[in-house]
């Protein structure tokens, strides 16, 4: 019988150079474009819990912590909800939220497929989500700057990128004549 040597498999670089990474004016353009969009949904949504549930928005006393129940614990939890059930399907089945489609920029695996694998969305997503939810009053700041961490970053990758192995891309690469 005769043995056969296996090639090895070729590494997948990281460092990929070779991409049209996704200007930083994009970027936050769509993110703005989504928050947009998630800030309308959750006012609705919101005004629907506000007129349906008896919730008291009323501050007896500041300095009495009030454990959320009921309507005032959905709203608690509706952002966070409403935004996961926006941008992980969107991310994992196309590569794009709205405001990456408007802003004509995807996200692709380091691999370069596209779009990223479920994984990946929720890691992305979770990345963002994690300190809100478990911080209340300081996760926000907390994902702002783990959001404007691309900014800083040669390859261009938030947190969010670096945890899912992710790059973001332009979706249509510009041409010369």
């Amino acid at each position: 019988m005769e043995s056969r040597e296996m090639e090895p498999i070729p590494e997948q670089p990281d460092d990929r150079i070779d991409l049209d990474l996704a200007t930083p004016g994009s970027r936050l353009g769509a993110r703005v474009i989504d928050t947009l969009i998630g800030v309308l949904v959750y006012v609705v949504l919101f005004v629907i819990v506000i007129v349906t549930s008896d919730i008291d928005l009323a501050v007896d006393d500041p300095g009495e912590v009030d454990i959320p129940t009921g309507g005032q614990l959905i709203l608690q939890w509706l952002p966070v909800v409403i935004w996961g059930l926006y941008e992980v399907p969107l991310t994992y089945l196309r590569g794009q939220t709205v405001g990456k489609m408007v802003t004509k920029i995807k996200v692709i695996a380091v691999d370069g497929d596209s779009p990223p694998v479920r994984n990946s969305a929720l890691i992305r997503w979770g990345v963002f989500a994690v300190p809100s939810i478990l911080i209340p009053n300081y996760g926000l700041f907390i994902t702002l700057l783990v959001g404007l961490w691309f900014l800083l970053d040669s390859k261009r990758q938030g947190f969010q990128d670096k945890a899912a192995r992710t790059y973001v891309v332009k979706a249509q690469p510009v041409t010369t004549i």
